[in-house]
């Protein structure tokens, strides 16, 4: 009879959790997303980046073989001179408002800036290269102390058209005087043609 009973209670305890399950219904439809929460506290800045190159996007360059150059007898604030008019019209408004014209000169295996001067060992001769620049032209002058003399030791020129667009209000001579001066303050001596290319990322 205890068995009877025992059997009965499991039994109907079986059923119960049957029917618990069974009216346990489908999973319902997921809920709408709830608003989102309040943003956190901003975190700290990041370490500063390294400073970028200079770049060279404001540089042109233009090279001159002394092959190809026919000088003319001319003159140079009044006195004898070999000159050179280079048609440049690279030379534009940009470079004459906001610009400078950079040139070198390659003798000896090595560059040179313009303008340049021999001198005697006693001072008493001198020759000079030295150039401008004017609106689509770059000029070539050579003289020396006595009498005119081409500079057949040059092998070639390079003149860099250097525009720089926060020189706003000087023009001309003291736009480039500006340049120059922004160069050095950068640490750029601009009588090395290497110091110069290398701040550009410019090939020697």
């Amino acid at each position: 009879m205890k068995s009877t009973i025992s059997k009965l209670r499991i039994l109907i305890l079986l059923l119960s959790i049957a029917g618990f399950v069974s009216c346990e219904g489908p999973e319902g439809p997921r809920g709408a997303t709830g608003a989102t929460g309040p943003a956190g506290p901003q975190g700290p800045a990041g370490p500063t980046g390294a400073t970028g190159p200079a770049g060279n996007a404001n540089v042109k360059i233009i090279s001159l073989l002394s092959d190809d150059i026919t000088w003319v007898e001319g003159t140079y604030l009044g006195r004898p001179s070999l000159t050179y008019s280079l048609a440049a019209p690279e030379v534009n408004d940009d470079i004459i408002n906001h610009g400078a014209v950079l040139g070198y000169c390659y003798m000896f295996e090595e560059w040179y800036a313009l303008p340049i001067m021999w001198e005697s060992e006693d001072g008493s001769f001198r020759q000079y290269i030295l150039h401008t620049f004017s609106p689509n032209t770059i000029n070539l002058y050579a003289y020396q102390t006595f009498e005119l003399i081409e500079p057949s030791v040059v092998e070639k020129y390079r003149f860099l058209l250097i525009t720089d667009y926060t020189i706003t209000n000087p023009k001309g001579t003291a736009a480039e005087k500006a340049i120059i001066e922004k160069l050095e303050k950068a640490g750029v001596d601009v009588n090395n043609y290497y110091e110069v290319m290398t701040y550009f990322e410019l090939k020697y």
